[in-house]
């Protein structure tokens, strides 16, 4: 049933970018190519460079996938903690996200990260878990698609958790969330500065009552050529359930464009804080059509 979920979400997002994309074309094109025509046979804006990625960095981006077109980024992330002699280690992916273009400024986004599974190790005792985790669908809306002057770049997302994940992994409730990205991304040839604030309802696993997380996350972002492009990156989750100790994180990584279509993407980061995951590192990549 979980399966037929995802599958059927999945094809609602793919189908109305389709039906979006002008119709009435001659029926050419393909998944890697810079034509005038996407999947669909459907006549749409060339893609001549990868789209800009919500990966690898934990604030969304602005850009916004144009009608008709798609975007498919995946990975996987590795977390190592230890603390009061208790080691837990974490692996998961593929990290999916389909975003697709409907209308002019506004995308479809379907997101799962996957698979997880987590070991958790101490003096004599030794588990393992692992399970499907939950999905999330939402939207994203180009606000303003340039920097001008002191104003940034800024798009909103909304999302809802849909919780199809096992027992261990799944919030079992629609938790929704919404984040307001921003983008100072021609203050400077090479340099740049962009950001989220992130606000979602959860609930306390324990106690059951309702609280809100809000996250925020600053980019200093390095674009040093067509291909390459780096990232210094800091970010913390705040809770309001006191319950729920607050984490801090800075992490560094490097998103490589290897074909026209496709980018590749590696990352490592740090916990700033005892109550933050020590140490994480993370790969994936991106492939635009």
């Amino acid at each position: 049933m979980r399966t037929q979920t995802l599958a059927a979400t999945l094809l609602v997002v793919l189908g109305a970018a389709g039906s979006a994309a002008q119709d009435g074309v001659e029926r050419r094109g393909g998944i890697i190519s810079d034509t005038d025509y996407n999947i669909f046979g459907q006549e749409s804006e060339p893609i001549e460079s990868p789209f800009a990625t919500d990966r690898a960095r934990t604030r969304t981006g602005v850009f916004v996938v144009p009608v008709g077109r798609f975007s498919i980024e995946g990975g996987a992330t590795y977390t190592y903690d230890d603390e009061d002699d208790v080691e837990v280690e974490t692996v998961s992916g593929p990290e999916l996200l389909v975003r697709a273009g409907i209308v002019p400024r506004v995308e479809g986004r379907l997101g799962w990260t996957g698979f997880q599974r987590v070991d958790v190790s101490t003096t004599g005792f030794d588990d393992a878990t692992d399970g499907i985790t939950d999905m999330n669908a939402g939207v994203k809306v180009s606000i303003f698609e340039q920097n001008t002057g002191i104003v940034p770049a800024m798009a909103a997302i909304v999302e809802v958790n849909i919780p199809i994940g096992d027992d261990d992994f799944t919030t079992d409730r629609a938790d929704p969330s919404i984040e307001l990205a921003f983008d100072y991304n021609e203050i400077h040839e090479i340099f740049g500065f962009s950001g989220s604030v992130k606000v979602t309802s959860l609930e306390n696993q324990t106690t059951e009552d309702d609280y809100i997380q809000t996250g925020v996350a600053l980019s200093f972002d390095q674009r040093w050529d067509e291909e390459v492009e780096t990232f210094l990156e800091y970010f913390t989750f705040v809770n309001s359930d006191s319950d729920i100790e607050d984490t801090h994180f800075a992490q560094a990584g490097a998103i490589f464009k290897i074909l026209p279509q496709v980018t590749v993407d590696v990352r490592i980061g740090i916990g700033l804080t005892n109550d933050s995951t020590d140490v994480f590192a993370g790969a994936g990549g991106s492939v635009s059509f």
